[in-house]
């Protein structure tokens, strides 16, 4: 068809529409247009870029975190410290009542508690293990009250520095039964439950995505101050029992084994701090080698504990060359500043050597 023929109305409309263009008024160009008008000169077209994949989350990187308060694990974990912090707070508590049941109960507890503050003598557990999870345990309580977020892997790391402690704490229990050591079953309950609330939280440690629906600080402080009551009460409940013992009211005996020596041991060691000076007489003395031989020994020191106020120290709490841990030595609860004064403590009460000798206690 020529150019000079005219177009029919059913051509024109078959016709493609032609590509608007930039010179047009009021229209736009195409995209398509505009970035290759952009592309340097030279450039060749390109397959449009794809948007970048979000980085996947790695499970072992540490996120954000979350508070304690409101961390799963948070409750099992603070109950636990809470138990901790009461038994190793007991001896100071207890020890400002004038009664005979919460000076029996902080007696019991100083065989697990820290030296500091409770002036403890802590056989359970190793001192550096005891003094180890109380600090965990004052960390755990400070972080949570404060809603410090922590990591789960943290989270996670305390608690099983928790539970490996209050596990070693835990099996001194073995040693309490076969010793007969009743007024110590509470001190082996609190630890019991430490150690069992302790795993229990490390098995909780990860925490969901989001906050779990717990009650913040105040939950926090609610865990601890329940785990802090719940030792304060086993340990008076433990002394109270042992109080009727004593009075006649129920079966009573000596403490049996070596831990036996142990806790009285751990019971005396703040009243051999308290003493005026650091010469004591010597009443007694035995070089213990098995469970039998402490048994024995046990009830003659229970013996003399009866006549006069007495204190058990083991070799190592005196300064002597001759004498060693093996070595538990019975005391009278008196001190002195000089050796001619426990010399004189002996010649009035009617005692010459072997039967009373001056020893000076370790610092």
């Amino acid at each position: 068809m020529s150019a000079d023929q005219p177009r029919t109305p059913e051509q024109d409309a078959s016709a493609p529409e032609p590509a608007p263009t930039t010179d047009e008024p009021g229209r736009p160009g195409r995209p398509a247009d505009d970035e290759s008008a952009r592309k340097p000169e030279g450039a060749t077209a390109t397959a449009v870029e794809e948007a970048p994949a979000a980085p996947k989350r790695s499970r072992f990187v540490p996120t954000g975190g979350h508070p304690l308060g409101r961390h799963r694990a948070g409750g099992p974990l603070l109950l636990a410290s809470g138990l901790l912090t009461g038994l190793f707070l007991a001896p100071v508590l207890l020890d400002q009542l004038d009664y005979d049941i919460p000076r029996r109960a902080a007696r019991a507890a100083r065989s697990a508690a820290t030296a500091w503050p409770g002036n403890g003598e802590p056989w359970f557990w190793p001192s550096w293990v005891a003094l180890l999870a109380g600090a965990v345990a004052v960390v755990l309580v400070v972080v949570a009250l404060a809603g410090v977020r922590l990591p789960d892997v943290v989270v996670g790391g305390l608690g099983l520095v928790l539970a490996v402690t209050t596990a070693r704490a835990a099996w001194a229990t073995l040693e309490v039964v076969n010793g007969r050591l009743w007024d110590l079953i509470p001190v082996c309950l609190i630890c019991l439950l430490a150690f069992g609330l302790a795993v229990a939280g490390t098995a909780q440690s990860r925490a969901p995505d989001g906050d779990d629906a717990g009650s913040g600080a105040g939950g926090a402080a609610s865990a601890a101050l329940g785990g802090a009551g719940l030792a304060v009460v086993l340990l008076v409940g433990g002394a109270t029992v042992a109080h009727v013992q004593a009075e006649g009211l129920g079966p009573a005996g000596p403490p049996q084994d070596v831990a036996g020596l142990l806790s009285i041991r751990a019971a005396d060691a703040a009243a051999a701090d308290d003493l005026a000076g650091p010469w004591v007489p010597q009443l007694d003395a035995a070089q213990i080698a098995d469970d039998a031989a402490a048994t024995g020994y046990s009830a003659r020191h229970r013996d003399r504990a009866a006549l006069l106020p007495v204190l058990l120290v083991r070799g190592d709490d005196v300064t002597a060359d001759d004498l060693d841990d093996s070595w538990w030595l019975t005391v009278a609860a008196q001190g002195f500043d000089d050796e001619a004064g426990a010399q004189q403590w002996c010649a009035a009460a009617g005692l010459a050597p072997p039967a009373c000798v001056p020893r000076q206690l370790a610092d």
